[in-house]
C-alpha cells in the first residue's frame, strides 16, 4: 500500500502513536508522519505509507493554518496545557489590545522554542533532557508568519486566534511571547491545526474510522490498486503542483537504473513528476534540457 492519509489526529496522543496505530491496522511496512503535532493538539496530521514516504519533505515544508486558543493569567512550563503551572499574573489583555498588537507578530519573526520540543540538542530531543532535569538552552530562530488575527474572545481571560505560518513555526511559543509583549502571561489551552498545503479539514479521516472500518480494511486485501478506499490518497496527490509527464518503457528503465533522459516537452520548474502506464514513476531535477532521477518510486 502506497499513498497518503491525511489524519484528523485526536488530542491525547502522540503524532508518533498515532502513526503506528495506523500502521499495525493497515499491516504496511513503511509509514512516516509529515509535520508533528503536540499530544494536546488535534487536527491534519498528514501520515506517508510505503512509497508516499518518498515525498515527505515535500509536505513538511508546506503551510500550516492553525486555530488555537490561548488562556491569558498563567504561564505553564510547556507553554501549553499539559504543562505545570510556573507563574501567574492579573494582567490580562482586551480584545482591543490583542487586536492592536497583531501586527507585530506577523512577516519573519524571532522566536524561542518551547524546551519541551522534539528539537534536537547534542543528538537528544530537548524535552527528553528537560524531563532528565537536564538544562536546555534553546536557540533563537527565525520564522514567518504569513497571517495572524484574533477570531473572538470566548471569555474575559480566553481568546482564540488564527495563524497561517511557515515551516518550524512553534505556535505555543507565538502565544507566549504575544501575552508577554502585552504584559501579561498566557498557555495554549487549545491547538487545532486546520490545514497543510493543499490539504484542509475536509481532506481528513478520523482515526475511528479507519481502525474500526471494517468493510474498507477488508477491501484493502482485495483490491491491490487501492482505488476503492476512499480515505487512502496516491502518491500523485500531494504533487499536484508539480508538472508531470509520461514516459515510454525503455525510457522508464533508464530511470530505474538511474540514467537521465531527455523528452520533448516544455517544462517549466525544474522539479517534475515522470509517470509510466499512469503510474508514479520517479520525482526528477529538470537541468539542461535532461530529467535526472531523484526519487524513483518502487511500486
Amino acid at each position: 500500500m502506497h499513498g497518503w492519509i491525511i489524519l484528523d489526529k485526536p488530542a491525547g496522543m502522540t503524532s508518533t502513536k498515532a502513526g503506528v496505530f495506523i500502521k499495525r491496522a493497515l499491516k504496511v511496512k513503511s509509514l512516516g508522519h509529515a509535520g508533528t503535532l503536540d499530544p494536546f493538539a488535534t487536527g491534519i496530521l498528514p501520515l506517508a505509507l510505503g512509497e508516499g514516504t518518498k515525498v515527505m519533505p515535500l509536505i513538511v515544508s508546506d503551510i500550516k493554518e492553525y486555530e488555537f486558543e490561548l488562556t491569558f493569567g498563567e504561564l505553564t512550563d510547556s507553554d501549553d496545557i499539559d504543562g505545570e503551572v510556573v507563574e501567574t499574573t492579573d494582567v490580562v489583555p482586551s480584545a482591543q489590545n490583542i487586536q492592536d498588537a497583531l501586527h507585530l507578530f506577523t512577516g519573519i519573526i524571532t522566536q524561542i522554542p518551547p524546551v519541551y520540543s522534539a528539537l534536537k540538542i547534542g543528538g537528544e530531543r530537548a524535552c527528553d533532557l528537560v524531563r532528565r532535569g537536564e538544562q536546555v538552552t534553546m536557540k533563537p530562530r527565525q520564522v514567518q508568519i504569513h497571517e495572524l488575527e484574533l477570531l473572538e474572545m470566548i471569555s474575559p481571560t480566553v481568546a482564540k486566534l488564527r495563524v497561517l505560518c511557515g515551516t518550524g513555526t512553534y505556535v505555543r511559543a507565538l502565544g507566549r511571547d504575544l501575552a508577554r509583549y502585552l504584559g501579561s502571561l498566557a498557555y495554549l489551552n487549545q491547538l487545532r491545526r486546520t490545514r497543510v498545503g493543499r490539504f484542509s479539514l475536509k481532506n481528513c479521516v478520523t482515526l475511528d474510522t479507519v481502525l474500526q472500518d471494517t468493510s474498507v480494511l477488508t477491501s484493502i486485501t482485495k483490491d491491490k490498486q487501492n482505488k476503492n478506499i476512499p480515505w487512502l490518497l496516491s502518491i500523485r496527490d500531494v504533487l499536484d503542483d508539480i508538472p508531470a509527464f509520461p514516459v515510454s518503457d525503455s525510457e522508464a528503465m533508464k530511470i530505474r537504473q538511474g540514467q537521465s533522459i531527455s523528452l520533448d516537452v516544455v517544462v517549466k520548474g525544474e522539479k517534475v513528476l515522470l509517470l509510466h502506464n499512469d503510474k508514479e514513476l520517479a520525482l526528477a531535477d529538470f537541468l539542461e534540457g535532461r530529467f535526472y532521477p531523484k526519487k524513483v518510486f518502487m511500486h
